[in-house]
């Protein structure tokens, strides 16, 4: 059975955990984790609290206290707990870094969060979908080899989205002379009754040369392929420009993500089972009406598909971009740290 003991213990080790990883000297993360975390006045406040709520009320009363609720994550099943903490772990990282100088991006320090409250999926932005099938339809439907080039819409926090995937293995595409290649390949016999598709090719030629390291020789830097009906594809994704009928994707799967307020670009893993896409998120500043040289890139790239929505899209809390590549480890591991 759980006791105050046990939670005062738990206590002593979130403080040791943000001494080690924020940097900080021997005991100065006892103070700051009553004040940032748990909004008491200091530790020794702190611990006071949980034990004579605890032990005179119970344990289970903890949850009714907002302040201190957060020290049964992981202890009592609640999905309630998690969602309230989604929706505070950010004013905990800003009185984090009013009381202490922060080393690490906000994200970074919202991951470090999460991993505090042993959140391990939220601490390396992990979006879980296992449950949802993809229904891949052939984007040229005019080839004879209809399974060349495919797509599959979504709704991505209630927007109508896109991915489209191309039978292409990712070795093909790190060669520099692929243009050529690809469009040869094309022009065969299979494809020839296609014109359309060696514009696809410089799109997704262009895309896999700005959104991903193919050319470097680090593994951990390779995007991986993705596996339709047992063979390989490279996708990308956008959202649909607004001029497409949405019809096909009112009853689309949904895949949601939870947006922090910061202008750093956010990257989230989106697990299909045992696959994976990489969700990357910019907002734009919307106050000085400034578009990021990034952005730029993206719409020369990305958004130059003509199904793409190539303009911000309001997604609370701002404007922004949205977009899903190839997954690399590299990304499991960055979100990691």
């Amino acid at each position: 059975m759980l006791t105050t003991t046990q939670l005062v213990y738990k206590l002593n080790l979130q403080a040791t955990f943000l001494e080690k990883y924020l940097n900080l000297p021997a005991y100065f993360g006892k103070d700051l984790l009553a004040k940032a975390i748990y909004e008491s006045i200091n530790f020794n406040d702190l611990c006071s609290s949980v034990k004579s709520d605890g032990e005179k009320k119970g344990l289970y009363r903890l949850l009714e206290n907002d302040k201190l609720k957060y020290l049964l994550i992981c202890e009592v099943d609640g999905c309630n707990l998690v969602h309230a903490l989604h929706q505070n772990i950010e004013k905990m990282a800003l009185r984090l870094e009013k009381l202490v100088t922060i080393n690490i991006t906000r994200t970074q320090l919202i991951s470090l969060l999460y991993k505090l409250f042993g959140l391990d999926d939220e601490s390396k932005y992990i979006i879980k979908v296992d449950e949802l099938k993809l229904s891949w339809e052939p984007y040229f439907k005019t080839q004879s080899n209809n399974h060349f080039v495919l797509f599959s819409d979504i709704q991505v926090n209630n927007t109508p989205f896109r991915l489209i995937a191309t039978k292409f293995k990712l070795d093909e595409l790190s060669a520099y002379s692929l243009s050529n290649k690809a469009k040869t390949k094309v022009n065969r016999a299979e494809y020839i009754s296609c014109k359309n598709t060696e514009c696809h090719i410089d799109w997704l030629l262009n895309c896999t040369d700005f959104l991903t390291d193919i050319s470097n020789n680090n593994p951990d830097l390779l995007p991986i392929p993705f596996q339709i009906e047992g063979e390989e594809y490279t996708v990308f994704g956008f959202p649909l420009c607004p001029t497409i009928s949405i019809k096909s994707v009112v009853a689309s799967p949904e895949v949601n993500f939870l947006v922090k307020n910061t202008n750093e670009k956010q990257r989230f893993i989106i697990n299909f089972g045992l696959q994976k896409l990489t969700l990357e998120y910019l907002v734009v500043d919307d106050e000085h009406v400034r578009l990021p040289l990034f952005y730029h890139e993206i719409k020369k790239n990305l958004l130059s598909h003509k199904d793409a929505c190539d303009y911000p899209i309001a997604l609370e809390p701002a404007s922004c971009f949205f977009w899903v590549r190839p997954f690399a480890y590299v990304d499991f591991i960055e979100n990691a740290l």
